[in-house]
């Protein structure tokens, strides 16, 4: 996780085939070298069967604005949203991370590679 003035900044792993969405972040170890942060394309919801430890999910539309987020979900659980077209998850972590309401821009960095950027201000709600 990198900080910008505007904002965070996230670099992740792209999976785009069915069974790469399906496992995920399965079988990695959450210190271990695959247990980096994912962007799952066409995915409107994200298991935990199977997995050994808890993640943070955002599930974005198609305009990038994240619809559901939760922190910390256990092994055993199913996420999804309805309008969800992108999974992002991450072995969880205290870090910054995109709150619904907030919307996620995306940039390529080479094969199977992207970087995604939000304001950590937008989509709060102001009292």
């Amino acid at each position: 996780m990198v900080e910008r003035g505007d904002g965070h900044i996230l670099r992740m792993r792209v999976l785009t085939g069915w069974l790469e969405r399906l496992r995920g972040l399965l079988g990695t170890r959450r210190d271990g070298p695959l247990a980096e942060p994912v962007v799952l394309v066409d995915c409107g919801s994200v298991h935990t069967l199977g997995m050994a430890y808890e993640i943070d999910v955002a599930l974005l539309g198609a305009d990038g604005s994240v619809v559901k987020s939760r922190r910390g979900v256990p092994p055993g659980r199913v996420v999804g949203a309805r309008g969800a077209s992108l999974a992002l998850e991450r072995p969880s972590a205290l870090s910054p991370w995109p709150t619904e309401g907030q919307r996620v821009t995306f940039r390529t960095e080479g094969p199977n590679r992207a970087v995604g950027w939000w304001n950590q201000e937008e989509g709060k709600v102001r009292s």
